[in-house]
């Protein structure tokens, strides 16, 4: 009977500590939002996006380059969004980047404030006019070559214009401040057709 217990308490044991080890190793992780917030399809991904571009209008956010890593940061100190802020946030708020893991373009190239997309992305170099891009897809993050903007390609309407979910400028009202209203709204900003795209980030499994 002692033996039979003494070989429980040492089962019991060896799960405890590999369970520990398991939440010690999970705990290190960048804090990523659960699959189940949204489905991991285009129609989930443009629904962070827009979810992120109500937050911008309801929080009375307005356009500038001091920007906080997180959404949350954000609502909390200054209130300040722009293009890249913004694609960060839908990113973050979809899952995959970690917590406060932000990216920019600079000369047409991308900046990643993190260490690894961990390959849920794929990189595509394009270096043409918008409006002769074929190979975009809906929810294709694009990085401009000719102007420092980032933005999200959302398909088109039935007038051939492309469409877009864009955090920068253009979904401010005029005057000053810049104050963000239409963020989450899929719009054609056909003043872009005439703009070089430099790459496109494509999220893995849309």
């Amino acid at each position: 009977m002692k033996a039979t217990l003494f070989t429980r308490w040492r089962s019991f044991a060896r799960i405890s500590a590999a369970a520990a080890v398991f939440t010690a190793v999970f705990a290190t992780q960048p804090a990523l939002v659960q699959a189940a917030d949204y489905p991991h399809s285009t129609k989930g991904w443009l629904q962070a996006c827009q979810k992120v571009g109500r937050k911008l209008t309801k929080h009375n956010f307005t356009y500038g380059i001091r920007s906080r890593d997180t959404l949350k940061e954000g609502i909390e100190h200054g209130r300040k969004a722009n293009c890249a802020a913004y694609v960060s946030w839908c990113l973050q708020e979809f899952g995959v980047v970690g917590e406060g893991d932000t990216l920019y373009t600079k000369g047409g190239k991308l900046v990643t404030r993190f260490d690894t997309w961990q390959r849920r992305v794929k990189i595509i170099k394009v270096k043409k006019k918008a409006g002769k891009v074929t190979n975009l897809k809906p929810g294709d993050i694009v990085g401009w070559k000719d102007i420092v903007h980032m933005n999200i390609y959302a398909g088109e309407n039935s007038y051939g214009e492309k469409l877009w979910l864009d955090g920068g400028s253009a979904a401010t009202a005029p005057g000053r401040p810049r104050r963000y209203y239409r963020a989450n709204q899929i719009l054609p900003y056909n003043y872009l057709d005439n703009h070089k795209i430099s790459f496109i980030i494509r999220i893995k499994g849309l």
